[in-house]
């Protein structure tokens, strides 16, 4: 910790795709401003962002050109922790995000010994249903990760309803024991008001209804390892069958010719293609986004709750502001998605949300440096 470096001006770069924050952290890393290892990450978020590139070889985090071009806006965080960078994620939630409870907990992630991939050992259904659980007799090279989750702005499903900013300085304390201990403070301004870009997709067939019993997930009742393993293995290999239905019909534009096994999943990408063939061009219909829509569908719905200007200027000028004020000590850094291209955050809201985002960070932490990378041509 000796030779770290310090910022005069705390930076807060501001990204539109999530996962473009990533190189940013690692710049940082480089440089010393934050230490190689063991780092505190804040993610306030409508979505965890806690996926990992399935097919990917754990040792691509070895590369960080290869690894920022194989992550996406949902699945950059936990690469970087098994790469060692991250060890406490605090993910920050809106009473509205459902897909985790609040809670601590701590598991590792490593490199499963069969396929090369990274994979965790984290019970949560929703690594369960993403297929990403394993046994930790599975992996190696394995890292301890703790995850805290908390939820604040309460008072948007229950009026009145007033968070406990005392409590959530205390848990943050245990991750930030002394003033100045470095971490990241990530926003996703989709945390203030947030779409579910997918609900809309073919609403002439009611698509994204369709989509859910076809990809279902039944939550295992029990965390007994054997329990978890056989229910990832079947989630693994129902969502294998329909990505490969999907991707067949993206390059042949029909089922005709297909090879797989004729399953009831088979009959049921077939109808879907039948009725949506019947009422939209080919050339209007992207097979691999329908596949994408259907894996949000498992045993929770993506956040859907666009948020009123009045709970808006609510959430920023009183709950983010408090939640500032809550931090035990300034950030290294500051790293702001704005994901309104793809509708995550209602683009009609965005600016006026990033404005308000900000203005309190300023008030808070005096001047930072903020830096718009979205609006420049980049690379790394």
């Amino acid at each position: 910790m000796s030779s770290r470096k310090y910022f005069k001006r705390i930076p807060a770069y501001v990204v539109e795709g999530h996962d473009e924050v990533l190189p940013f952290i690692y710049r940082c890393l480089g440089s010393k401003h934050l230490p190689f290892e063991g780092n505190t990450f804040i993610h306030l978020d409508s979505h965890p962002d806690m996926l990992i590139p399935k097919a990917m070889s754990a040792d691509t985090v070895l590369d960080k050109d290869e690894l920022f071009s194989e992550i996406s806006i949902e699945n950059w965080m936990l690469p970087a922790a098994y790469a060692g960078h991250l060890r406490h994620l605090i993910w920050v939630k809106p009473p509205w995000a459902n897909q985790m409870n609040d809670g601590v907990t701590t598991f590792l992630i490593g490199k499963h010994k069969d396929t090369g991939s990274i994979r965790l050992t984290c019970t949560e259904p929703y690594f369960v249903s993403e297929g990403l659980y394993s046994g930790a007799e599975e992996l190696e090279n394995t890292r301890e990760v703790t995850l805290h989750v908390m939820t604040i702005g309460g008072f948007i499903e229950e009026p009145g309803k007033k968070d406990d900013f005392g409590l959530i300085t205390a848990a943050l304390r245990q991750y930030l024991p002394e003033r100045g201990t470095p971490y990241i403070l990530d926003i996703d301004l989709d945390f203030f008001s947030t779409k579910n870009p997918f609900k809309t997709l073919h609403e002439e067939v009611n698509l994204y209804d369709k989509l859910a019993p076809l990809y279902a997930f039944q939550r295992p009742e029990s965390t007994d390892p054997d329990v978890l393993k056989e229910a990832t293995t079947a989630r693994n290999e129902q969502l294998a069958e329909l990505g490969n239905l999907f991707d067949y019909l993206e390059e042949h534009r029909s089922l005709q010719g297909y090879e797989g096994e004729k399953s009831a999943r088979f009959e049921a990408v077939q109808l879907i293609h039948r009725e949506l063939t019947k009422v939209c061009k080919q050339t209007d219909i992207d097979w691999k986004i329908i596949h994408d829509a259907g894996c949000t569908r498992d045993d929770t719905d993506l956040p859907h709750h666009v948020t009123s200007r009045t709970d808006l200027d609510r959430l920023i000028t009183g709950t983010f502001r408090a939640f500032l004020a809550a931090l035990p000590s300034p950030p290294t850094i500051v790293t702001i998605a704005r994901s309104s291209e793809d509708e995550y955050c209602p683009p009609e809201d965005v600016d006026l949300i990033q404005i308000g985002v900000l203005e309190e960070l300023r008030q808070r932490l005096g001047d930072i440096d903020v830096k718009l990378t979205y609006q420049q041509e980049e690379t790394f």
